[in-house]
């Protein structure tokens, strides 16, 4: 039904039909007792109207009176809570006027300025954590935020790890959250917000607050690049907020990320600039230098600055030996000696493993890996890069920064330091560095007998060329030649013969290797059971059946603990079996460059092999010829049966190595 605007005509239009059906009511009722009295019935029907319009009009009455009780109560109410004057009233219309007292205390409902507080903060930040303070801050105004703690999202490890905290918050390099697997790193993919309990995410509080807490995670994405998530810690437990709640928070956190955008960006910009103007001036800064030394100290200083870096290290080593030349370092403090670090660097040590692995690689935590061995007078290091220095194929040192911070390191500052690596391995070329750089055919050499002297006999044969040049020429050799077999290999069936390699063959030659390079003999692997040892060569010795029979007593020692390993791995006993003889050999290089070997061949070659033929399952058997230069019981040997060791000849007197006096 249509009500007009008139106060009149709307009391009117509300009462008056009320009023006039009260009114037939009391007609209907005096008409009933009309009908047992004298009265007519237009005098009833008169009285009826009469008294229904009284009715009528003090209802209309009582219903403009409720109005504009109702309208000052209205009135009074918005001016107390709103503190405010509301304007004068334009019309009488209780209604009317009701509707212009709303609008009037809507238009007076002072308008939050959070938002703008918190973009002019945000703008005069300086840094990630004054940029958190301002939003933290200003949320704990409305909400009961007792720390914030900024987690940034590592692209190259997928990782969100914690930038700068606020309050009771945390931030812990070493607390990181996978991406994939964790609840917030879930949260920032699927760009939703997650409550999570305190226990869940103790790592970002600090051990003192209370346990009553509750972790909220907002995902901040830069168009479609995740850049972190804003964790905001509350005071209760599973507390949730309401819809006004969170749309301030949302708000807030777009405006973070926004904010925190530029930042960064900045930030990247400036540490682009900067390490183009390092490599600009590298190549100057470098050639300046009066030495290597102070040159390889420059170049440490500048990868350090690129990386960021607290330590640095440059480590040369021996290539033949694999020992430690020269140590440059950035830091102090009480460095151990060389003599004392260098095995266990190269053997245990991260310096080692790149140099095996010939790459390089980054150790996020260092306190989870065991590769790093701490120098004393060094604080401690929390993350590390280290990469290899080849000059060719020849490992020539190792470059090593560390940091104070876990996770410190990116793929980004790997490829920038391997372009350091490379341009350290230039200034050793262009300073003249010990070894690095030889003529084409000294390294040929190198590499050659490199297969087989020991490191230390070829460091003296490079160093004198005209022993080197003969060293290389085909001649015959006197000296003493050792056969050795390991017998039992053909019953290991089960193995392939890459496992075969890798389990045995390897194992054995390492340690039959070792033993005749000890010894300052020339090792000869023949095939994966067998090999010769030459003591002559390049130069005979006068103790070269001494240096033979001690390696051979050395071989039978070391190996004695794997066979005992072996028999628990495979079941099957293993046996080494040797001859030693002297005579002479024709040694000769064939082919050429990458593709040369030596080549062994001779009467005494075949005889250590007659030799070790008749030995039997551990034993070594010796030629009488031998004897002669091997002082007198200096070794046990027990006389054996005669035997012939070559076609027509009288049997020979043969000796088992029995022991060592």
């Amino acid at each position: 039904m249509y009500l007009p605007r008139s106060n009149l005509h709307r009391i009117l239009a509300l009462t008056l039909p009320g009023g006039i059906a009260l009114g037939l009511l009391l007609y209907a009722l005096l008409d009933i007792v009309t009908r047992w009295g004298n009265g007519g019935t237009a005098l009833t029907f008169g009285v009826a109207l009469i008294l229904g319009g009284i009715i009528g009009l003090v209802l209309s009455l009582v219903a403009w009176l409720n109005l504009r009780y109702a309208l000052h109560e209205v009135r009074q109410h918005a001016v107390r809570t709103l503190n405010a004057d509301l304007p004068p009233l334009t019309d009488t219309d209780p209604l009317v006027a009701l509707r212009q007292t709303v609008a009037d205390a809507v238009a007076a409902v002072p308008r939050s300025s959070t938002l703008v507080t918190l973009a002019q903060r945000l703008c005069v930040a300086s840094d990630r954590e004054a940029m958190l303070a301002a939003v933290a801050e200003t949320l704990s105004e409305h909400l009961p935020v007792r720390g914030a703690v900024l987690l940034l999202h590592d692209a190259e490890r997928a990782l969100l790890f914690p930038s700068v905290a606020w309050g009771i918050g945390v931030a812990r390099r070493s607390s990181t959250f996978d991406i994939n697997s964790s609840a917030v790193g879930r949260a920032l993919r699927e760009r939703r917000s997650v409550h999570l309990s305190s226990v869940q995410m103790r790592e970002l509080l600090n051990a003192a607050s209370p346990q009553t807490l509750t972790v909220a995670s907002w995902p901040l994405w830069i168009q479609q690049a995740p850049i972190g998530s804003l964790c905001l810690i509350l005071a209760g437990a599973d507390l949730r907020l309401n819809e006004e709640q969170q749309q301030l928070v949302e708000h807030s956190t777009t405006l973070f990320t926004a904010y925190l955008q530029t930042t960064i960006y900045r930030q990247w910009l400036e540490r682009e600039q900067n390490r183009l103007a390092i490599f600009e001036r590298i190549a100057g800064s470098v050639a300046e230098q009066p030495d290597l030394e102070r040159a390889l100290v420059q170049l440490l200083r500048i990868a350090a600055e690129l990386t960021e870096s607290s330590h640095g290290t440059f480590l040369l080593i021996d290539a033949e030996t694999l020992t430690i030349r020269t140590r440059i370092t950035l830091s102090g403090g009480d460095v151990l000696p060389l003599n004392l670090t260098s095995a266990p660097i190269l053997k245990h040590g991260l310096a080692g493993w790149v140099l095996r692995a010939q790459r390089g690689i980054i150790i996020d935590d260092i306190e989870r890996d065991t590769r790093w061995i701490p120098t004393p007078g060094l604080e401690l290091m929390r993350s590390a890069l280290s990469m290899p220095l080849f000059h060719g194929e020849r490992p020539i040192g190792v470059l090593t920064l560390a940091s104070l911070n876990p996770y410190h390191y990116s793929q980004r500052a790997l490829a920038l330091v391997s372009v350091l690596a490379a341009y350290a391995i230039t200034v050793m070329v262009r300073y003249g560095y010990e070894g690095i750089v030889e003529p084409e055919h000294l390294f040929h050499a190198r590499r050659l007998l490199g297969r087989y002297l020991p490191p230390t006999t070829v460091r003296e044969l490079m160093g004198q060329q005209a022993k080197l040049m003969q060293a290389l020429q085909p001649q015959a050799v006197s000296g003493v030649f050792v056969y050795a077999c390991l017998r039992g290999i053909e019953r290991l069936t089960d193995l392939t013969a890459q496992q075969l390699f890798e389990r045995v063959a390897a194992p054995f030659h390492n340690v039959c290797r070792s033993a005749v390079h000890q010894q300052r003999g020339v090792y000869i692997a023949i095939d994966e059971r067998s090999f010769s040892a030459v003591f002559g060569f390049p130069q005979p010795q006068s103790d070269d059946a001494v240096r033979a029979l001690e390696m051979a007593r050395k071989v039978q020692a070391v190996l004695g603990d794997v066979w005992l390993q072996w028999r628990q791995q495979f079941g099957v006993d293993l046996a080494l079996a040797g001859g030693i003889t002297t005579g002479q050999v024709v040694i000769g290089v064939i082919g050429q460059a990458d593709n040369a070997t030596m080549a062994w061949s001779g009467a005494a070659m075949r005889e250590a092999q007659r030799l070790c033929q008749l030995a039997r399952n551990n034993e070594i058997v010796v030629a009488e010829s031998v004897l002669k230069t091997v002082p007198s019981g200096q070794f046990v040997l027990e006389p054996l049966t005669p035997v012939s060791l070559r076609n027509g000849n009288e049997p020979a007197l043969v000796y088992r190595l029995a022991g060592h006096l």
